[in-house]
C-alpha cells in the first residue's frame, strides 16, 4: 500500500516537472495551479474553461503549455486571415501605407473644415481635373479677382468690403484645399499601383482598394459639384428659406461630400487595422471573453449608427450657418422645443423640406442627436466595465467617455462662442475621432476564428 502511494506521488511530480511554469505571470506558478491562475488573471476564465484551453493546446501539435498553444493558434489564425488579403510577409508595409493614408484623410476633412468656416469655398470659381498653379503676377492676381466679382457671394456680402489682398487669403486656402486633396489621390495610387503590379495585394484586396481609389476620384467631382452650387443662386437649392438667402453651397450636396469623405476614411482605417492586427488577442480568448465581446459589440452597432448619423447631421447645419442663430445652451433662445420644430413635427409629408433646410429645426436635430449619441456611448462604456475583456478592446472602450466628453464640450463652446474658426474646425475632427475610436472598438471584438 506505502509503495503504491509512494509510486504514484512519484508519477505525479514527475508529470509537474514537465509543465514550465508561466513567465507572464507576477510570480512563479506550481503547475498544479494552472487551471486557478489562469481563470483568475485571464479574463476571468471558469476553471473548466481554461482547463479546455490547457488540454485542446496540450493535444494540438504537442504543445507544452496553453500560452504556446494559444500563441501558435493565434499565428495560425493570423496566417489564414492575412493570406487572403495581401502576399505573406507585405502585411505590415500595407497596413501602414493605409494607416498613413487614413491620417492623410483626416487632415483633409480638417482642412475641408476650415476651408469652409473661412469662408474660402467659392473664391475658386472654376475647376480643373488636373490643377493649378496659384497666380503668380499681380495682372493674374486681378484677373481671378474680377472672376470671383461676378458671383453671389461678392455682389451680396463682400461687395466694396474685400480688396485684393483679402481675396489672395481666401484664394489660397481653396488653392491648398484641392492641391492637397489631389496630393493624398497621388499618395494613395502610387503605392496602389507598386502593390498590385508587384502582386502582393491579393484579389479581393486589390477590388476593395481600387474601389476606395475610384471613390476618392468622385470626391473631386463631387467637390466641384457642391462648390457650383455656392455660385447659383441660393433660393435655388433651399426654396423654403426664401429670397435673399446668404450665398452658400448646397446642404445636400455638402452632406454627400461629407459621406463620401466619411466613408473612404473608415474605409482605408478599417483595412488598416485588419492588417496591423489581423487576428483578436488568442490569450484572453476564453469562452467567458468571447461572449463578452460578442454582446458589447451588439451593443456598439447601434451606438455606432446613431454617431454616424450624428455626424451626418453636421452638414445641415453648418450648410444652412443655423451656428449662428440660438447661441444660448441648453435652451434654444427661451425654448426648450422651438415653435419651428413642432410645425414641422405636425405635418412632416408635406413639411420634409424644414428638417434639413430650417435654421432651428436643423439645429435642434443636431442637439438631440448629440445628447444621444454622449449619453448611449457612456452606457456603452460603462457597461463594458462589467464584461470580462482583452487588453486591447478595454483600451478602446476607456478612450470612448474620453472622446464623447471632448467632443460634447467642443460643441456646446463652438455655439456659444459664435463658431469661431478653430473650434469648429476641432468640433468637426472630434466628431470623426468619435467614430474613429468605435471603429477601434468594433474591430477589438471581433471573436476569433480558432479556439
Amino acid at each position: 500500500m506505502m509503495l503504491a502511494l509512494a509510486s504514484r506521488s512519484a508519477r505525479a511530480v514527475a508529470r509537474c516537472n514537465t509543465v514550465p511554469k508561466l513567465h507572464c505571470l507576477a510570480s512563479p506558478v506550481r503547475p498544479l495551479a494552472f487551471s486557478r491562475i489562469f481563470a483568475e488573471r485571464v479574463g476571468g476564465a471558469s476553471r473548466p474553461t481554461a482547463a479546455r484551453l490547457f488540454c485542446a493546446a496540450v493535444a494540438e501539435g504537442g504543445a507544452t503549455s496553453p500560452l504556446k498553444g494559444a500563441a501558435e493558434a493565434g499565428a495560425a489564425a493570423s496566417r489564414q486571415i492575412v493570406s487572403k488579403l495581401v502576399k505573406p510577409g507585405y502585411e505590415r508595409q500595407v497596413g501602414l501605407w493605409l494607416l498613413g493614408t487614413s491620417g492623410l484623410l483626416y487632415s483633409m476633412i480638417a482642412i475641408g473644415g476650415y476651408t469652409r468656416l473661412s469662408g474660402s469655398g467659392l473664391s475658386m470659381t472654376d475647376w480643373r481635373i488636373e490643377g493649378r498653379r496659384l497666380p503668380w503676377s499681380q495682372d493674374e492676381w486681378v484677373r481671378e479677382f474680377e472672376e470671383y466679382k461676378l458671383f453671389p457671394e461678392y455682389q451680396l456680402l463682400n461687395k466694396g468690403m474685400m480688396d485684393l489682398d483679402d481675396f489672395k487669403r481666401i484664394y489660397f486656402v481653396e488653392w491648398f484645399h484641392r492641391m492637397w486633396g489631389r496630393s493624398v489621390g497621388v499618395l494613395f495610387a502610387v503605392p496602389l499601383a507598386y502593390f498590385s503590379v508587384r502582386r502582393i495585394l491579393k484579389a479581393p484586396l486589390a477590388l476593395r482598394l481600387t474601389g476606395l481609389f475610384g471613390l476618392g476620384l468622385s470626391q473631386a467631382f463631387m467637390g466641384w459639384w457642391m462648390v457650383r452650387s455656392g455660385l447659383e443662386d441660393p433660393q435655388k437649392h433651399t426654396p423654403t428659406l426664401g429670397a435673399n438667402q446668404r450665398p452658400r453651397v448646397s446642404p445636400y450636396r455638402l452632406a454627400s461630400h461629407w459621406t463620401a469623405a466619411l466613408t473612404l476614411y473608415l474605409g482605408c482605417l478599417w483595412t488598416a487595422f485588419s492588417l496591423l492586427r489581423p487576428s483578436p488577442a488568442v490569450l484572453h480568448s476564453t469562452k467567458e471573453a468571447i461572449s463578452a465581446a460578442k454582446r458589447l459589440r451588439v451593443g456598439a452597432w447601434p451606438v455606432t449608427a446613431l454617431v454616424a448619423l450624428t455626424l451626418l447631421s453636421g452638414p445641415f447645419v453648418a450648410g444652412n450657418d443655423a451656428g449662428h442663430a440660438y447661441n444660448t445652451w441648453p435652451k434654444m433662445n427661451y425654448d426648450w422645443v422651438p415653435p419651428e420644430w413642432s410645425k414641422a413635427v405636425a405635418k412632416p409629408l408635406s413639411s420634409w423640406r424644414l428638417f434639413f433646410e430650417d435654421t432651428a429645426v436643423v439645429q435642434f436635430n443636431h442637439r438631440q442627436l448629440a445628447y444621444a449619441s454622449t449619453f448611449s456611448a457612456l452606457a456603452l462604456f460603462a457597461y463594458s466595465t462589467q464584461l470580462a475583456l482583452s487588453p486591447a478592446a478595454c483600451t478602446a472602450a476607456y478612450l470612448l467617455p474620453v472622446a464623447v466628453g471632448a467632443q460634447m464640450c467642443l460643441g456646446v463652446a463652438t455655439l456659444l462662442l459664435y463658431v469661431p474658426t478653430e473650434l469648429g474646425v476641432l468640433h468637426q475632427a472630434g466628431g470623426v475621432a468619435v467614430l474613429t475610436t468605435l471603429s477601434y472598438l468594433m474591430h477589438t471584438l471581433r471573436t476569433p476564428m480558432v479556439l
